[in-house]
């Protein structure tokens, strides 16, 4: 459709909890994503704090790069974070008409589907896309990561 290939990568997304202090998932959660490319190699830790669920999911995402990783999983340790859910995937990126496409692939273990996430500066611009490429509304989800994981866990119990 003429969109602008933006790169490809591979990422190690830990997912950062407490058993020991209430923090509802619904409201946001920490991330430490290890990104790698061509280019290299970076460490990101991400405040991921959801603002709404209501026909599209926004957030905001307060982050900063990481030049140890490792140091910073043992302060997040010993300040009471003691639920590290590890994720790898591939992602290939595009832009188009004001939108970004993020075609993700997660390992088996972490999700077995693949999806596209994408992102639009407005509600009207997102749903305008998805009219202008045909997508039905019911193949749009507004799950985290974490709620596709806890739906795939439920349906193979059943």
């Amino acid at each position: 459709l003429g969109g602008n290939f933006l790169g490809e990568e591979e990422q190690r997304n830990i997912n950062i909890w407490s058993t020991r202090q209430y923090w509802p998932q619904d409201q946001g959660y920490l991330r430490l994503r290890t990104i790698k490319t061509d280019q290299g190699e970076v460490h990101e830790f991400t405040f991921k704090k959801q603002v709404s669920n209501q026909g599209v999911r926004d957030n905001y995402e307060y982050t900063t790069h990481i030049d140890n990783p490792q140091a910073l999983m043992e302060i997040l340790k010993a300040t009471g974070f003691d639920r590290f859910d590890r994720g790898y995937k591939k992602r290939k990126s595009y832009t188009y008409k004001n939108c970004r496409f993020d075609f993700d692939q997660w390992d088996p273990e972490t999700y077995p589907k693949a999806y596209v996430e994408i992102e639009a500066p407005s509600k009207e611009t997102l749903y305008q896309m998805l009219d202008d490429l045909e997508i039905p509304k019911h193949a749009v989800s507004t799950l985290s990561i974490a709620q596709l994981k806890s739906l795939v866990k439920k349906q193979n119990k059943e």
